[in-house]
């Protein structure tokens, strides 16, 4: 089965942002801040709100997130 194991766009390993939560205390909008992991095709949130949840860094395939414009400034 296929696995997911970073952030697609940016190439970061989920364990290299699980390091840096540990190390700052980082929520998924600071990580996405500081890396932007998150903010480009927002596939890989779900996996990192699990990670920060559970402390996992491999994942199964998931569903792609509904696109949330969030990151659009008015």
């Amino acid at each position: 089965m296929p696995v997911v194991d970073r952030c697609v766009c940016r190439g970061i390993t989920f364990a290299d942002l699980k390091e840096l939560a540990q190390r700052t205390g980082a929520d998924l909008d600071e990580i996405t801040q500081r890396t932007g992991c998150g903010g480009s095709c927002c596939t890989c949130i779900p996996y990192i709100e699990k990670m920060l949840e559970t402390g996992e860094t491999i994942f199964e395939v998931m569903p792609a997130p509904a696109r949330k414009w969030w990151f659009s400034k008015p």
